[in-house]
């Protein structure tokens, strides 16, 4: 096969690079080695930032429609302490989600290639010619004059791309599905807990009264073997049951460390380690990574295009991503947490900056960091 622009993994990423490429005139395939629709492991919750981009491809409206509205978003510290913020949130399944993106992306006139798993790629000179994929059919190659990869946490596609990946910080996230009875179906509750020292527990209320229930670590913590207990811990304190049991996935929080460009390949959403620290929100990264690299290509080509994505996504992220890891000593300092809450708690403008910095439509270093930390503490 021939191909503009070969997008690897057809998650929100990868939709929607291909969607935007494909409506900019490239001819794109996009390969997955999944069939649709297809689970995906993730906490369901679309904040502010993802539905802006959801807006701009031309499918919010469809998202909304087989989503939940919940609108507000509580944090609970170790010690009881509660805060609450108005941010507006959808939560959506992500086999419902990926399934409407990869529409959208075909709609745009992109080739799927299904139950496609990429087993090599050829090298010429300093650039990828094409990769290789495993069929059912057989072995499928695509050549192209560009690659996206959204391929999420894996390393072995970003090494077969010649994607370094010194600077990678491990992180883990475990969900399953649940009925729950002790929670209010109106919030998205993120709960730090005292034996989880560097994560956070979470449950959210999704369609037909099916929860996302989960907990993960952000800042390769040892913990990640106690994941599955303190999960169960945290859902019979919620008054719940399982529907499906949890499940674990990598994450990458990584960005700008690691490489998210090289030549003709660019890395978006996880492959480019856009999950955010401390948070360990990724979808609106993953989005908005996707059309930045689908804008770069489609204005230059090889490394240029690489140039300008990698100075777009730094603009993007880069002070952001600085105060999330910030933020993260907060995980390992119950006593300051609950200090900023308890201080945040008094100051209305404080409580609009955290729900746009946990939307994802602030930088977070207007509240992770000294300067901010310092308004916060002057009651600016």
């Amino acid at each position: 096969m021939q191909a503009d622009v070969l997008v690897v993994g057809a998650g929100p990423a990868g939709s929607a690079a291909a969607t935007a490429l494909a409506r900019g005139g490239a001819h794109v395939v996009l390969a997955d080695r999944a069939t649709f629709p297809r689970e995906k492991i993730c906490g369901d919750g679309l904040l502010p930032d993802a539905l802006a981009v959801l807006e701009e491809l031309g499918v919010r409206a469809r998202v909304e429609a087989v989503a939940r509205r919940v609108p507000t978003f509580t944090m609970r510290s170790a010690s009881g302490l509660v805060i609450r913020f108005d941010l507006g949130s959808l939560v959506a399944p992500r086999r419902t989600l990926d399934a409407i993106l990869r529409e959208c992306a075909q709609g745009a006139g992109a080739e799927l290639l299904s139950q496609a798993a990429l087993a090599n790629v050829r090298v010429d000179g300093d650039v990828i010619a094409s990769a290789r994929f495993a069929t059912s059919r057989g072995e499928i190659e695509v050549a192209a004059r560009a690659f996206v990869l959204a391929t999420g946490a894996a390393p072995r596609p970003r090494a077969l791309f010649g994607l370094q990946a010194e600077g990678a910080r491990p992180a883990a996230a475990l969900r399953g599905y649940a009925r729950v009875a002790g929670l209010p179906d109106n919030e998205l509750l993120i709960a730090l807990l005292g034996e989880l020292s560097r994560g956070y527990a979470w449950a959210f209320p999704g369609p037909d009264q099916v929860w996302n229930v989960g907990c993960g670590v952000f800042a390769g913590s040892r913990q990640v073997l106690s994941l599955r207990a303190t999960l169960e811990l945290f859902l019979t304190g919620c008054g719940g049951d399982w529907i499906s049991p949890p499940r674990g996935a990598p994450l990458l929080t990584s960005f700008p460390k690691i490489g998210c460009a090289r030549g003709n390949v660019l890395a978006v959403g996880d492959a480019a380690g856009l999950t955010r620290p401390f948070s360990g929100e990724g979808i609106g990264p993953a989005l908005a990574s996707g059309v930045l690299a689908a804008r770069a290509l489609l204005v230059a080509r090889g490394e240029s295009a690489a140039v300008r994505y990698r100075r777009a996504l730094v603009e993007r992220y880069a002070r952001d991503f600085r105060a999330w890891r910030f933020g993260e000593i907060f995980l390992r300092a119950p006593r300051l947490v609950d200090l900023i809450i308890r201080r945040t708690l008094k100051l209305p403008g404080a409580q609009r900056r955290c729900a746009a910095v946990l939307g994802g439509t602030l930088t977070a270093d207007h509240v992770l960091s000294a300067r901010g930390l310092f308004r916060l503490v002057l009651g600016a």
